[in-house]
């Protein structure tokens, strides 16, 4: 999933954190490098979850697309985190407002709310991660035969060569099937104006 999308609507809808939301790819890169003023959050890539495949001869898989809101809170009041803590309730219905059911793009259905933890506490912040899902469904238009199907030249003129099977209508044939002989030929032509 494009996290930018995600960070212009919680730049949009999150009133709280205003405008000081940026992306990353892990946790770890954020925590050590930190520019923003608190509140803040970070946007994270999580893992994409696909499903089994739905179909043999075509490409139709559903998939689960995971990011992260990682929020840093200030933590100098109170060391043990209460009131950082405290104000986690209003930041995730904050949150909530702001992403459940939205549409990144439209293959996707509304975001999902997955849960939060936890990341770290010290004397200055504490991290908390709210994660969500975005489904979709992969399908023929993003694998390969689509543009292979679309290479081939197109199929302007059919034609058809028709061998009677039927014992009633070929008194030549003692068994059912065909035999070889022609009995009606027949062309279609302009199949791609």
């Amino acid at each position: 999933m494009d996290i930018t999308l995600i960070i212009g609507q919680l730049r949009a809808y999150s009133p709280t954190f205003a405008g000081r939301v940026a992306g990353a790819a892990e946790f770890k890169q954020v925590s050590e490098n930190t520019n923003l003023p608190v509140p803040c959050c970070y946007v994270v890539p999580l893992d994409d979850n696909p499903g089994q495949a739905g179909a043999q001869n075509a490409v139709r898989q559903d998939l689960t697309d995971g990011f992260a809101v990682i929020v840093c809170l200030s933590n100098t009041v109170d060391e043990r985190g209460q009131a950082a803590a405290t104000n986690l309730h209003l930041i995730r219905k904050e949150l909530w407002k702001a992403l459940l059911g939205w549409r990144p793009t439209l293959e996707y259905n509304g975001i999902t709310y997955a849960g939060g933890s936890l990341l770290q506490l010290d004397r200055a912040q504490l991290w908390y991660q709210f994660e969500f899902d975005a489904f979709m469904q992969i399908g023929p238009e993003d694998g390969w035969e689509q543009g292979a199907l679309a290479a081939l030249p197109a199929l302007n003129t059919v034609h058809i060569n028709v061998d009677v099977i039927d014992p009633i209508a070929d008194k030549n044939v003692k068994y059912p099937g065909p035999d070889g002989r022609i009995e009606f030929q027949t062309q279609v032509n302009n199949l791609n104006p």
